[in-house]
């Protein structure tokens, strides 16, 4: 999947909690946070690479980051 905007990321850290039905207190836990800060974090529009890396896993996930040339496209305008 290819994703535009890190609000797309937190919407997919949140399906994997509930696909996976982990808490955010239990997350919160594993990193030595108050549950409140997690969702603070998880609410904020922009937060850290590392943060969602550390997120995941305390989830039992591992990031993949994929860098793909884009590739040529005719222009379509006439």
């Amino acid at each position: 999947m290819l994703y535009v905007n890190n609000g797309q990321l937190v919407i997919e850290l949140k399906k994997l909690m509930l696909d996976n039905e982990i808490s955010q207190k239990e997350i919160s836990d594993k990193l030595g946070i108050k549950q409140q800060g997690l969702t603070k974090l998880l609410n904020k529009k922009n937060f850290g690479f590392e943060k969602k890396k550390k997120i995941l896993e305390a989830m039992g996930y591992e990031m993949e980051i994929k860098f793909i040339k884009k590739e040529s496209r005719p222009n379509l305008k006439g």
